[in-house]
């Protein structure tokens, strides 16, 4: 124990722990912590036990079910001696007992004897750079690796992961990275597993990286080795250090830091009545951990700024700057700092919380994360944003105001220090309209940067700053939310609001830029001298492969989880091949002995290849459109998009195809078959049922086709109906399409046309109908030669118009994109 300390004993769940003053020590569920426990009613990260300077403090970070001192609910409390605190209320399991021992005269400590354990220090604590050679040998504080025991990671004061290093006294290097075997851990999906090494001489300080895809930077300059001086700063991912004389501290001064910059945002669309302008040379400028809040009347273009700042808007004109860098020319290499909220929720609502959050981590942090770190941020992320309770919950049961901090979790994942939300507390009550509001001033003061948008202008008073958007998308007022009304000379935004509706075609912008608030925060846009900058590239996201499998197991979860969607599934092919069995036809599918023709055959094949394509498409018609919001969030965070296209393709075509068998199985039961085929000779109902197949999945291709052009699920309706009209009409059985010049061109974009020329391949249709046959006029068809190679060439045109339903697709899907990432 350090002189002048006093020492510290806490008992704890049957044990007792000698507290080190020059650590934070955890308390919660996260097996990492210096006392862990497993109880339901402890948050991951419940508490923190640290010594002030003069004092020691426990102190409550956020937890579900809190602290208590005398059946009283503390969040900051005093360490006495004989103190005792409860956790989540209980009296008498989860008690905290702490007793100050007597002072004992000070040893001097003998220069052999091992240095305190590393461990947590809380944020903003300045740490002792490290002083005396590291010994290869091992020492009692490192294990097999010459590591300590516990990972030191610093924390913020709500207990999340910051970076100021630990120091572990008697070494010369200390490891910084995201694996927990790092000296310093740096929680970051941006930070490598072993990323860097900040070594110790006698005449210096130097950093060395370790070869990282995101490199080390010193004073904005990357890195491979450099040294360092006082007052330095260190960027590791998006952590930065500051050289203190021979301390490092957590961080650059937040007041330095440029914050958000927006200048002359312009926005204009065409229109029947000529060009009308949305934005109309917006700016303003916000420092970090700020809460700002816009708001306006109906149609003052406050969602279209929002999209015109997050880069989802055409037709952009202005500046958009963040941290000094164009959010929209880096948007690729900021991704990973940004958070996007939409109004409406970016979650699947058939899964759990817990479920869908995995997924996302899976898809959005980079491939070099293993799941055992993937799963602890989810779990942080649960805890931080009190949703332990609700985590196993499906999505759907969740209340207005949990779905909504699901959704804001999503965002949390990759820990961004930009967030931009869209209307959060649209829909909710006033309490929780309130709860959200709250959480996004908590975040905002950890560090963030938040930008929402909102009609409520209930809790503008949490907010730091407040945007008004007058009439024309111009700006209204910029500054404190407590100074607004004075500003408007009013008593509520209720009059304000008022006052634009009445006085639309009065200059409100130009009375903002006469006011001394404009003046104040004019200072702010003006153009910086340049700085230098690291030079930012984005992690690799995972593997094309493993976002694929990440998504093929989400949808089938997604699936699983509809049991009317898969009820509806497997009675379609059941309940089609049965009315396929009512057309009478005697000799099924063969020509009769007398040699007369077969005209129900014809019937009986438009029939199947109706029903296929109907099933194929109903498949489909619906699973883009559906997902837009999630796929436009999901792909400016990285997503690939022709994966998310093949996961689709992939279970849908699974699913298809089984339908298409039992379709044929059903079908082709009572029906007397040809004995001989032109691919299986002897078993010609296989080929037939192989074209059945691919049939259903050029069908969902259709499908899919469909439903990335529409914009609402509702349009896809009428649509499917006049697919499945076309396929009818454009079979070949219904009117000679051959030697018809147009139409016989246009029915070869029709499946049906070739499954059915397929068929008759197979069944040598043109000698099945006959001339005497009342479709007589059909029996030359050319497609229906009964050779292998008119087979081949059938179903390879079916096939084809399949991979060309899938390059429409891509194209269609393209347009749905952030603008940001369009050309990728």
């Amino acid at each position: 124990m350090e002189h002048g300390i006093p020492e510290l004993l806490v008992e704890f769940n049957g044990t007792t722990e000698r507290i080190d003053p020059a650590q934070a020590y955890l308390l919660g569920r996260d097996p990492e912590s210096n006392i862990p426990c497993q109880e339901a009613t402890v948050s991951w990260r419940h508490a923190r036990i640290y010594w002030s300077g003069s004092n020691w403090f426990l102190q409550d970070l956020n937890s579900t079910n809190g602290i208590y001192a005398h059946s009283q609910r503390v969040t900051l409390a005093e360490i006495t001696n004989g103190a005792v605190f409860s956790l989540g209320g209980e009296a008498e399991r989860l008690q905290l007992r702490f007793t100050i021992p007597p002072k004992h005269p000070d040893i001097v400590r003998d220069r052999q004897t091992p240095a305190p354990r590393p461990t947590l220090l809380p944020s903003g604590t300045p740490v002792q750079a490290p002083r005396h050679q590291r010994s290869h040998d091992l020492t009692q504080s490192q294990g097999e690796n010459g590591k300590s025991d516990t990972a030191p990671e610093a924390m913020h004061q709500d207990g999340e992961p910051a970076v100021s290093p630990s120091q572990r006294q008697g070494t010369l290097v200390t490891y910084i990275g995201r694996s927990p075997d790092n000296d310093l851990v740096i929680r970051d999906p941006e930070v490598s597993p072993h990323h860097a090494e900040f070594r110790f001489t006698p005449a210096s300080y130097e950093i060395i990286d370790l070869g990282t895809p995101r490199g080390t930077y010193v004073n904005g300059h990357r890195v491979e080795r450099a040294k360092l001086r006082p007052n330095d700063t260190l960027t590791v991912g998006s952590r930065t250090l500051r050289l203190v004389g021979d301390r490092l501290t957590d961080g650059a001064d937040a007041d330095e830091a440029p914050g958000l910059v927006v200048r002359r945002l312009t926005v204009k669309a065409k229109s029947s009545r000529g060009v009308r302008i949305l934005l109309n040379k917006v700016s303003f400028a916000v420092s970090s951990k700020t809460l700002i809040a816009v708001v306006g009347p109906s149609g003052s273009g406050k969602s279209t700024l929002l999209r015109a700042l997050t880069g989802h808007q055409r037709n952009v004109k202005g500046e958009v700057l963040y941290e000094s860098r164009n959010l929209h020319e880096r948007f690729a290499d900021l991704r990973q700092h940004i958070g996007i909220v939409p109004q409406h929720d970016i979650l699947h609502p058939q899964l759990s919380a817990r479920a869908a959050l995995r997924h996302a981590a899976r898809l959005r942090f980079p491939r070099d994360t293993n799941p055992a770190e993937r799963d602890r941020r989810v779990e942080e992320v649960l805890s931080e944003l009190r949703l332990d309770l609700h985590a196993d919950k499906r999505i759907i049961t969740l209340s207005g105001g949990q779905r909504k901090r699901v959704s804001v979790a999503l965002e949390l994942l990759t820990k961004p220090s930009l967030m931009f939300l869209d209307e959060p507390t649209s829909g909710l009550d006033p309490g929780m309209d309130r709860d959200v509001m709250q959480l996004l001033r908590r975040l905002a003061d950890d560090g963030k940067t938040i930008l929402v948008v909102t009609h409520s202008t209930r809790e503008l008073e949490l907010c730091d700053k407040v945007l008004v958007l007058g009439p024309g998308g111009s700006v209204a007022y910029f500054g404190p939310p407590d100074e607004a009304l004075e500003f408007f000379g009013r008593d509520s935004w209720a009059d304000v609001f008022s006052d634009f509706e009445k006085h639309s075609d009065r200059n409100w912008s130009g009375r903002w830029r006469e006011s001394h608030q404009y003046v104040a925060s004019a200072a702010a846009l003006k153009p910086a001298a340049p700085a230098a900058l690291e030079v930012l590239h984005a992690p690799k996201p995972p593997r094309w492969t493993a976002q694929l499998f990440t998504l093929v197991r989400r949808y089938l979860e997604v699936m699983a989880a509809d049991k009317g969607f898969i009820g509806l599934m497997a009675l379609l092919p059941v309940v089609l091949g049965l009315a396929n069995t009512v057309i009478p036809a005697d000799f099924g599918l063969r020509r009769p002995p007398d040699g007369t023709a077969n005209v129900e055959a014809g019937t009986i094949l438009v029939s199947l290849a109706i029903s296929m394509s109907f099933i194929g498409s109903t498949n489909s018609v619906r699973e883009l459109v559906k997902e837009r919001a999630i796929y436009e969030r999901e792909r400016a965070a990285g997503l690939s998009r022709s994966a998310y296209l093949v996961s689709k393709i992939t279970v849908l075509g699974l699913i298809t195809g089984l339908q298409g068998m039992v379709l044929c199985a059903i079908s082709f039961a009572p029906r007397k078959l040809p004995t001989e085929g032109v691919v299986v000779k002897g078993t010609p109902a296989v080929e037939m049922a192989f074209v059945i197949a691919a049939l259903g999945l050029t069908s969902m291709m259709f499908g899919l086709v469909i439903s990335s052009l529409v914009k609402t699920a509702e349009s896809t309706m009428p649509l499917l109906v006049l697919f499945s009209v076309v396929q009818y009409l454009f079979s070949g059985i219904v009117f000679k399409l051959f030697d018809n010049p147009g139409v016989e061109q246009m029915a070869w974009l029709a499946p049906s046309r070739w499954a059915i020329a397929a068929h008759g391949a197979t069944l040598d249709l043109g000698q099945l109908l006959g001339p005497q046959g009342r479709t007589a006029h059909t029996a030359t068809d050319p497609l229906w030669h009964h050779t292998l190679d008119q087979w081949l060439t059938d179903t390879g045109a079916l096939l084809v118009t399949a991979i060309i339903c899938y390059l429409l697709t891509i194209c269609f899907l393209r347009r749905h994109e952030p603008e940001v990432v369009r050309k990728r």
